[in-house]
């Protein structure tokens, strides 16, 4: 990447006195006129990048005139293909019969099925959050970029990306809680939970789920059982038919 002081300098005074010396020299007019277009193209462009609000699509305008593609605006190769020089007297002749190929292509052609299963990343509303922090860059810090004076701010959308897990119907959190013992009295210290987290050993959420998959889903006992065992958190028989009792009473 090149340096800051490697890119060369022009003042747009130095540019408005050679277009001046360009008019009263012995050029013919029309290129004198070519050459003011172009020295007024370069003076546009670096007002439009001084004041940062120019798109790399505006400053191709800008350049290259608009577009004349006309597949842009019709969407159609048939018309396309008829501003094709040296083609006139084939597509004439074959007038009649090129209104039939098309209809057939078109007919041809099966309409795609929208959405392909993919969901928006709104819909996972029972996703847990994570907020990511960039480790080296914040807000109201420079541009890295060495050849750019701005500085950096929040975006009001993030980068979203969903990752998918498998994981038991119910799951199970081991807390090790550290101990320390005093040498004389032998009195013991158990740290306390975190923050949030109730002493109990079976949650509610436990309980609805059990109960849901049961009596909402059908799924006999004996199966989460064998279920729940592959995955490492055992939750025998008895133990489901017990917490949906707890959760009818409730």
């Amino acid at each position: 990447m090149a340096r800051r002081d490697d890119i060369p300098k022009t003042d747009s005074s130095e540019i408005e006195a050679l277009i001046q010396r360009l008019k009263q020299s012995n050029l013919e007019p029309r290129d004198a006129q070519l050459v003011e277009r172009l020295l007024r193209l370069v003076l546009s462009m670096a007002s439009l990048i001084q004041h940062k609000n120019a798109s790399i699509k505006r400053l191709k305008r800008l350049i290259f005139g608009p577009s004349s593609d006309k597949r842009a605006v019709t969407g159609s190769s048939t018309e396309v293909e008829a501003d094709i020089p040296g083609e006139d007297s084939e597509q004439q002749s074959g007038s009649d019969s090129s209104p039939v190929t098309t209809k057939s292509s078109s007919s041809d052609q099966k309409p795609r099925c929208s959405g392909h299963g993919r969901m928006a990343a709104s819909a996972y509303t029972g996703a847990k959050v994570v907020i990511c922090r960039h480790p080296d860059f914040k807000a109201g810090d420079h541009c890295p970029d060495p050849l750019c004076r701005g500085h950096l701010y929040p975006v009001s959308s993030p980068a979203i990306f969903i990752q998918l897990t498998g994981q038991p119907l119910v799951g199970a959190t081991r807390y090790e809680q550290e101990v320390v013992r005093c040498s004389a009295c032998l009195e013991r210290f158990t740290a306390p939970m975190p923050a949030g987290v109730t002493p109990e050993k079976y949650d509610a959420t436990c309980d609805v789920s059990l109960a849901i998959a049961k009596y909402g889903a059908s799924l006999p006992w004996y199966r989460l059982a064998r279920m729940q065992e592959s995955f490492g958190v055992p939750m025998p028989e008895s133990v489901q038919f017990e917490r949906c009792v707890v959760t009818r009473c409730r």
